[in-house]
């Protein structure tokens, strides 16, 4: 299993660093002629929509800390309005759920140090990750499950245990994509790196945004242009937590 990201501090800033620096109207404007490109129909990522993930984040961390038992928890997230989509993991000191609420999913990590009823440490973070339950849920509000819910026996969708992996490729990404290059330059150096152009977010004079895919991991690329010379100003690699479904089915490949 290839690498991927865990953010605890890292999620927040890339995710409010994303929603900042640009905002994208949700569809493509431009798409490649040497790579075949899907227009983005992920949701749009405005500031505020940013903000709002974050808050309802850290809104339902403090809720749940309220709680000890797993069946507190449970109610907690049931109360205010979160379907559990998908168990992680489930030890005697660690449960990991995925849950949905409208359009977003977030990871509810749960330590139990002091026996397995009581919480001793509930983190609510940002979902990559997801499960094949996860996006169903996302895609249709009345999705239900078959049957019980029970943990991946291969833990393939944690994003706990890719944090390290995540945070070395974005390094290696971001060295190998220096400034003042042409947009079309940019994707070469991704190919030859072994990713695909999955999605095209945002084309403007002075901004490009671009969805990469390789393997099972996905970035977004963001690169800021000097209009009168199409060079790029800056360049940032940032979580993709909106993947266009050209992306998702790109890195769907967990068996």
């Amino acid at each position: 299993m290839p690498f991927k990201y865990h953010f605890i501090a890292l999620a927040s800033a890339a995710l409010l660093s994303a929603g900042a620096s640009h905002a994208a109207d949700g569809q493509a404007k431009t798409t490649s002629a040497a790579t075949t490109v899907e227009q983005s129909m992920a949701p749009a990522k405005t500031n505020s929509t940013v903000k709002a993930m974050h808050a309802e984040r850290e809104q339902l961390a403090q809720k749940l800390r309220a709680g000890k038992t797993r069946a507190d928890l449970d109610k907690i997230l049931q109360d205010n309005g979160f379907r559990i989509s998908a168990i992680n993991e489930d030890k005697k000191d660690y449960l990991e759920y995925e849950v949905v609420k409208g359009q977003n999913s977030y990871e509810v990590q749960m330590d139990f140090n002091d026996g397995p009823s009581h919480a001793t440490k509930i983190q609510v973070e940002p979902n990559m990750w997801r499960a094949d339950t996860t996006k169903r849920m996302l895609k249709d509000a009345n999705y239900k499950h078959a049957g019980a819910l029970v943990a991946d026996p291969k833990g393939r969708y944690s994003d706990r245990r890719y944090t390290k992996g995540w945070n070395d490729e974005k390094d290696r990404l971001e060295k190998a994509l220096p400034a003042h290059l042409k947009v079309t330059e940019y994707k070469t150096k991704l190919q030859a790196l072994g990713y695909k152009v999955t999605a095209v977010n945002d084309r403007e004079k002075d901004y490009v945004e671009y969805e990469i895919a390789k393997g099972d991991n996905s970035y977004e690329v963001q690169i800021d242009l000097d209009p009168a010379t199409q060079t790029a100003k800056k360049i940032d690699v940032t979580s993709n937590l909106w993947e266009a479904e050209a992306t998702d089915r790109a890195t769907d490949k967990k068996s």
